[in-house]
């Protein structure tokens, strides 16, 4: 019997100093490398069952509220009756300037930087971007986000009409909408047209609006993302800002948590701040926080960055602060992070569209090259909008759209191939910034 009984003490006792031990490694930023997927299995193991939610679109939370009377937005150029402007009033592409293909029409909507008290926003603009029929992800940003927003739209031809149409929805429905500012960006050779004689009766959910069918996709026509990603930042209001796509969530109070956090101090050349990106299922609740995120979910389809392990183990600090300093080296040279910069770090390359992906790793090795530090964020985090993406096969793609986007791969690479070859003769050698 008391041989039985020293056996269970001694396997008490290793347990509790591997617990002991492992939490203190943690904490000492000391930890080694764990499997993802085993770090998965024992957190499901203990975890509190999901909730369930329901199906997810976006401005669903609106269903069976009808828009209101009056606007909480600011239009420009006679919208949304009418679109008139000169040419003059068109803008050149960042980058490419002249030798553009786009054209851009800036603040169709320009947002304000105070709220109805006359509060001061966070100085923090969240930049992002959209399709025509991505454009109703707005209302849920909006509503989520406390400082500005910076959104550019790609709308050839017909497809400004439904951008307008679900834009003007927003502004009658979320008051929320006060903070946003809109550019449209659209093919020289298709200019913005509005839709003739539309109205809908429905609700604030606009789900009869989100279901139009576009052009762009009629006609297979290119994304030009990064045109849209540096005309959002580009027309900032703020210098301090977080690119991010239309898609993406913040967490709760990250963009006042954020300048907590630096107090104030001088923007600093070659520093950005990253915030860690996290997928859900479709049937799961949005969390605001680290600590609902990590009680109720496993991180299974995490977009890997260095220090994952422990920003999964780290309980949640209840507000935002660093976690480590990093860099884009090997082997992190083809990581794509969402980060907080400014309005003068290098632009996104607008030869690059977003069907043939990894559209923004010419920036991030220009930034390695630059020397550029990387603060890893702990207590703010972004989340895809529920439903996990699955990459397309081509079983599930029409041949026509298959080769589309297999054409678009290879021109990225190429473009790709020909920028590293500038890029390396431009900075000094550094052999740790691979491609």
């Amino acid at each position: 019997m008391r041989f039985y009984l020293r056996r269970i003490l001694l396997i008490l006792s290793i347990l509790i100093f591997l617990i002991i031990g492992t939490k203190l490694l943690a904490d000492k930023n000391l930890l080694i490398n764990i499997d993802h997927d085993v770090l998965s299995s024992v957190i499901n193991k203990y975890q509190d069952v999901n909730i369930i939610a329901p199906a997810y679109a976006p401005g669903i939370y609106m269903s069976g509220i009808y828009p209101k009377n009056t606007t909480s937005c600011s239009w420009n150029w006679g919208l949304p009756e009418i679109l008139t402007y000169s040419s003059s009033k068109l803008m050149k592409s960042p980058e490419i300037g002249d030798k553009s293909p786009y054209k851009i029409l800036p603040f169709i909507i320009k947002g304000k930087m105070t709220n109805n008290d006359d509060k001061k926003l966070p100085e923090l603009t969240l930049c992002t971007h959209a399709t025509a029929d991505q454009v109703y992800n707005i209302v849920e940003i909006v509503k989520r986000w406390e400082g500005p927003i910076s959104l550019a739209i790609f709308t050839p031809g017909i497809d400004a009409g439904i951008a307008v149409d679900l834009l003007e929805r927003a502004c009658h429905c979320e008051p929320q909408m006060f903070k946003v500012s809109v550019h449209l960006i659209f093919p020289a050779g298709r200019p913005p047209a509005l839709s003739s004689n539309y109205y809908s009766k429905s609700d604030c959910a606009a789900s009869d609006i989100q279901q139009r069918s576009t052009e762009r996709k009629l006609n297979n026509i290119i994304y030009p993302i990064n045109v849209a990603r540096n005309i959002a930042r580009q027309q900032s209001q703020t210098s301090r800002v977080l690119v991010s796509d239309i898609e993406l969530l913040p967490s709760d109070k990250l963009a006042s948590g954020f300048l907590n956090m630096i107090h104030n101090k001088p923007i600093k050349f070659g520093l950005i701040f990253v915030v860690a990106v996290f997928e859900i299922e479709s049937t799961e609740l949005i969390p605001n926080n680290k600590t609902v995120y990590f009680h109720k979910y496993v991180c299974l389809h995490c977009q890997k960055f260095p220090g994952l392990t422990r920003w999964i183990l780290r309980n949640d600090p209840g507000k935002v602060r660093p976690l480590i300093v990093t860099k884009r080296e090997f082997p992190h040279h083809r990581w794509e992070p969402i980060f907080i910069g400014t309005k003068d770090d290098p632009f996104y390359n607008e030869n690059m569209s977003w069907e043939g992906r990894q559209d923004k790793m010419a920036q991030m090795l220009e930034m390695c090259l630059m020397n550029y530090r990387l603060i890893i964020l702990d207590g703010a985090f972004l989340v895809h909008s529920p439903g996990i993406k699955r990459k397309s096969i081509k079983s599930s793609l029409h041949d026509s759209t298959y080769n589309f986007i297999r054409t678009q791969e290879k021109y990225n690479s190429r473009i790709y191939q020909i920028l590293t070859r500038k890029l390396l003769k431009k900075y000094p050698a550094n052999r740790r910034c691979r491609q």
